[in-house]
């Protein structure tokens, strides 16, 4: 996951305790390793094998993991003469200590990699590539198929692929690593505060809601009365007007908290770097987190178009470089509606945290943005975190992924928080019906589980990663609640959804994980192109110190020249 509640402070016994040897400890002497028929099978090691797997995480995760680890040692592990070592590793440093340790000659042989770092790790040759094939064309890996059919979420595999050659990510790219989790993010909501307020919470789905006569809104009022359905996404208007009321009534101090613009630019088609191709074919990565040109969605009643030859079906966005091709014509636009440009819903985020009536920037119509201080940025923000905020009432909605989960079941009041859809980009007539809407999306953390590419006991490795990322590993995470399996069938299982404890909705993170993607961390191999501008964007633009405007204006070409680079593209003069 992305964040952790606690940091791990396990002392080095503690960590020896864990994995039954040195914290620093690689392949040693382990015994060989075993191989697979023809048929799959694993064929063990006459002598054994022994191999290392690095984990981190919080006093829940590293118990679950424990247990896991015990399991297979005493089941598959057993039957096939192989040990499974666990050390938890410290969660800060993690990343750092692995990186040293994968590119030693005695690395772990089964390790985490977030979606990151997969990149840099690949380009480094950490690690063993996962979709491997012999000479008949079959998968190295044997019972690998069963995580590619469908049943896995794409975007949780498609996370960890990448071609090292093309720096690039398409469906075919190269594996590196299975998901050992995901992490959508959602909506955390104080039912308290709603209860205060006079609001009825509902948990009406789409389809359900013309059978009540509620509109599609997340946060409406009807017949007097006002309602909060979490089930549906409020617009961006809905999350201004409910974090105005709790602060307005003195429920807390911030009505709403979010650390990301994810679900505010991509719910309009936008993002912060797209990767295009010049008039001679070749590619590179463009900053577009400055575009002022307007997105497009098929409408509803239209069936498709089609657009430099992609199709595009209801409900779908006109991709970056298509909305700005001469094929995307005058009809073709009159068969979409408009939504928002990239750098207008990044101004609706930056104006959260902007004092009110203070300029945030300038709309790509040449309007002035105006900010509605609901939330908090960095400076505020401090050393605090939002969880403690939302628990003490400080934050009456904060945005986070289902990590938190365990954290807050164990210091809030039962039945006294839930979780809703994030905000997603809405327009409405009159009688309150969607005339023009963006897509549902956010982001979502992950973890991968990945085997060393140093490593000398590569088919033992696979055995026991194989059963993480499986059904046996996916159940024991799912039911300690802190993160969702990556398998959909689970997700929609009670082993996950656990209506009996908080959060009762959770149904909204299996929907969430259908559509959810990576953060722009996971874009490229390194941050350098983000560094340049985050630390302005984070502790001057969101605190109201300096615009927008600034920000584009003193980055925005310097993170161009960055972008060139990663894929050596020489600009034209």
């Amino acid at each position: 996951m992305k964040k952790f509640k606690k940091l791990m402070t396990l002392s080095l016994a503690g960590m020896l305790a864990l994995s039954g040897g040195a914290a620093f400890v690689g392949c040693g002497d382990g015994g060989d390793d075993g191989g697979f028929d023809e048929d799959g099978n694993y064929r063990p090691s006459a002598s054994g094998t022994t191999i290392q797997f690095w984990g981190y995480g919080d006093a829940a995760e590293t118990n679950v993991f424990g247990n896991i680890v015990k399991k297979f040692n005493e089941t598959i592990g057993s039957e096939n003469n192989v040990k499974v070592e666990y050390t938890a590793q410290p969660s800060n440093g993690y990343s750092s200590a692995a990186s040293m340790q994968l590119s030693s000659s005695s690395p772990p042989d089964v390790v985490y990699v977030e979606d990151a770092l997969v990149k840099s790790w690949a380009d480094s040759l950490y690690l063993e590539q996962l979709d491997k094939k012999d000479e008949n064309g079959n998968y190295v890996y044997k019972g690998l198929e069963e995580f590619l059919g469908g049943n896995v979420w794409e975007q949780g595999i498609g996370r960890y692929r990448y071609d090292v050659d093309t720096a690039t990510v398409t469906d075919s790219s190269a594996l590196w690593a299975l998901p050992k989790d995901i992490g959508p993010t959602v909506l955390y909501y104080n039912k308290k505060n709603m209860q205060r307020l006079g609001i009825e919470i509902v948990s009406v789905p789409a389809d359900g809601l013309k059978e009540k006569g509620y509109p599609e809104k997340g946060f409406f009022e009807k017949d007097g009365k006002k309602y909060f359905n979490n089930r549906i996404p409020m617009s961006w208007d809905e999350t201004i007007a409910l974090a105005q009321l709790q602060q307005r009534e003195g429920l807390c101090r911030y009505g709403f908290f979010t650390e990301w613009w994810f679900s505010y630019g991509w719910s309009v088609g936008g993002d912060c770097v797209e990767y295009v191709t010049d008039a001679d074919g070749a590619g590179y990565y463009e900053f577009t987190l400055n575009d002022e040109t307007y997105n497009w969605i098929v409408k509803d009643d239209v069936e498709k178009i089609e657009v430099n030859g992609n199709e595009y079906k209801r409900g779908e966005i006109v991709s970056y470089a298509d909305k700005k091709s001469a094929d995307f014509t005058s009809e073709k636009q009159a068969n979409c509606n408009r939504l928002p440009s990239m750098k207008d819903a990044f101004l609706e985020f930056c104006a959260l945290t902007t004092p009110d009536e203070k300029e945030v920037g300038t709309r790509s119509d040449g309007s002035k943005k105006l900010g509605n201080r609901v939330s908090m940025g960095a400076d505020s923000l401090g050393t605090q975190q939002a969880e403690d905020l939302f628990v003490s009432g400080e934050i009456g909605m904060f945005v986070d992924g289902r990590w938190e989960v365990t954290f807050l079941r164990e210091e809030m009041e039962k039945g006294s928080w839930d979780v809703a859809p994030l905000p997603q980009y809405k327009e409405y007539d009159q009688e309150g019906n969607v005339t023009v809407h963006g897509i549902r999306a956010g982001h979502s953390g992950s973890v991968g589980l990945a085997i060393a590419e140093g490593s000398s006991k590569k088919s033992a490795s696979w055995l026991f990663l194989r059963y993480v990322a499986g059904e046996a590993g996916q159940t024991s995470q799912s039911e300690a609640g802190f993160c969702i399996p990556n398998q959909k069938d689970l997700a929609n299982s009670p082993v996950f959804l656990q209506t009996e404890q908080d959060p009762i909705n959770s149904i909204v993170f299996v929907e969430a994980a259908e559509h959810q993607t990576p953060g722009d961390w996971w874009y490229l191999k390194n941050n350098l192109w983000i560094d340049k501008w985050a630390n302005c964007l984070n502790h001057e633009v969101r605190e109201g110190k300096k615009t927008v405007d600034y920000l584009f204006e003193t980055y925005s070409e310097s993170t161009q020249k960055d972008l060139y680079s990663y894929t050596n593209y020489k600009p034209k003069a």
